[in-house]
């Protein structure tokens, strides 16, 4: 059974339009333009304010930010814009191949549609948090919608911030008189952001509906935009008070994401989908019965997944060469035997099977060979393909297990902690995927350095295709060695890959859309570009 609040979205596409403060029909509400509407009619009753809450969650399934599908950016499309996958079957007109590729401008169609879909969540949450004292309903429900408002409207600064810096800070409506606005710093949208997510902490329940924002979501939250910004201790304090609220590991990795798993105690935000076949689900996990393949994932990460005693994968034999290239068709299956079991719970690799076919013969599950042998399989239900285009799967925003692994980070960065702890919270994440422990195979007495490299390590395997590698490679400054990762796996093994590009600095920040900067005269292009 679906939120409550989701019941009410078939009504949203109306207050969307209220939103958008725009003329329209008179058959609607009365006589009286939508202006009126939204300003003296709308905003009156409790029904009122929960239409214009579910608005704000509405919004986070945009195709651009936690919905998706083969063709727009979403989540698992933000892998491929990294050493994780990339569009190597579709090369050339999928969102975002171009940012991979580094060859995109301020015109680029992810950079602008990106911005957008932000913009507009943001948009519809100042709408709410600006008009809800008016509404007739109690003062603790108003703090409770507001705060969940807040949560949102942070959750999208993080992500603005992680990708052009610094941006238009909105914090209320916008009217004809402000339409136009500088961008603000980056550090005083994460301050503002900070201090607004711990005012309305206390605002929220420690459990609530499925897809609602809960105590353990904004300080995930809060977490999380302090961990992207080096804040260390306000991260650690702010994980260990998740840690406090009860969550734990789901048993299953594989399982976990799947139609079962979804009411799983380790999800801590999940955005929330109406389905399967409702026609309001998602495409995020698209496909035609066979592995998506404009999707594919990368043998860099694909041997990130070590064998089952803890050790690296010590061979690249991928399958049989012919002149200097890789031949698709005579792939090596035995080099995926005997490894992490996340592997084939994240990548579908030669051998698997999809929906009963697969194996010897049939390497790639139905579908043509994937140009690096490897598609995607986190989220994708092969024997689902009636809802496939309408699915009720929810995609999880805040999981325990990134908690985990970024409370150990966290705590390593800061320079103050100890080796027991941290492995501790690494060991859960290792442990619940049928790994052994970091002691049992690397010892005791690591270094900084080390431990490191070992919750960066567990961090990909983890939380590949769930939308946050670009957003770790842009902070811990890797990017250069993601683009070479790429291209080294396209030269050694003849891969008919795109070539990537990396130019420096420039490619940390993404330009502010042209759009935007024909549309309002007070924004200034980042210097870099």
């Amino acid at each position: 059974m679906k939120t409550s609040i989701l019941k009410i979205t078939g009504l949203v596409a109306a207050l969307t339009t209220i939103f958008s403060m725009q003329s329209c029909s008179n058959d609607w509400l009365q006589e009286d333009s939508l202006t009126e509407i939204s300003s003296s009619t709308f905003w009156q009753t409790s029904d009122d304010a929960l239409m214009a809450l579910a608005a704000c969650y509405d919004a986070l399934q945009s195709t651009q930010l936690y919905d998706g599908g083969p063709w727009n950016l979403g989540p698992l499309n933000f892998d491929c814009m990294t050493d994780n996958g990339g569009h190597f079957n579709w090369s050339g007109w999928m969102e975002g191949y171009d940012i991979a590729n580094g060859t995109h401008s301020a015109s680029s169609w992810a950079v602008g549609s990106y911005w957008s879909a932000c913009y507009e969540v943001i948009k519809r949450c100042n709408l709410l948090i600006a008009n809800i004292d008016n509404v007739d309903m109690s003062s603790d429900d108003i703090a409770l919608f507001k705060a969940e408002a807040l949560t949102i409207r942070a959750l999208i600064y993080t992500n603005l911030t992680m990708t052009y810096n610094d941006v238009p800070y909105l914090t209320a409506p916008l009217t004809i008189d402000n339409a136009e606005c500088p961008s603000t710093k980056r550090s005083e949208i994460v301050a503002s952001e900070m201090a607004s997510l711990k005012g309305c902490a206390e605002d929220l329940p420690e459990s609530a509906d499925l897809g609602r924002i809960t105590k353990g979501a904004c300080y995930a939250i809060l977490g999380r935009l302090a961990l992207y910004n080096e804040m260390w201790s306000e991260a650690i304090s702010a994980y260990q008070k998740v840690m406090k609220l009860g969550y734990s590991l789901a048993s299953d990795y594989a399982n976990l994401f799947t139609l079962d798993g979804q009411t799983s105690p380790e999800i801590i935000f999940s955005v929330r989908f109406e389905g399967p076949g409702l026609s309001e689900g998602c495409v995020f996990n698209a496909h035609w019965n066979t592995p998506l393949e404009a999707m594919n994932g990368t043998l860099n990460l694909a041997d990130e997944y070590y064998c089952l005693d803890g050790k690296k994968v010590a061979d690249d034999n991928y399958g049989v060469m012919v002149d200097g290239a890789l031949d698709l068709w005579q792939p090596n299956a035995s080099h995926w035997d005997n490894r992490d079991p996340r592997l084939k719970a994240t990548l579908f690799v030669p051998g698997m099977y999809w929906n009963g076919t697969g194996g010897e013969g049939a390497w790639y599950g139905g579908a043509t060979a994937s140009l690096s042998t490897v598609y995607v399989m986190k989220y994708f239900r092969p024997e689902d393909t009636s809802n496939s285009w309408d699915g009720g799967q929810d995609f999880y925003v805040v999981r325990y297990a990134e908690v985990l692994l970024s409370l150990a980070e966290a705590m390593v960065e800061s320079g103050s902690y100890s080796e027991s702890t941290v492995l501790g919270l690494v060991d859960q994440v290792r442990s619940r995927a049928g790994m052994p422990s970091v002691e049992s195979v690397e010892g005791t007495g690591l270094s900084e350095s080390a431990l490191r490299d070992i919750i960066r390590h567990e961090r990909r395997v983890e939380l590949a295709f769930e939308g946050l590698r670009l957003f770790d490679l842009y902070r811990w400054h890797t990017l250069e060695d993601a683009v070479n990762a790429v291209n080294n796996e396209r030269i050694a093994y003849g891969l008919a890959y795109e070539t990537r590009i990396y130019n420096g600095e420039r490619d940390y920040i993404w330009p502010i859309p042209t759009s935007e900067l024909d549309s309002n005269s007070q924004l200034e292009q980042n210097a870099l570009w």
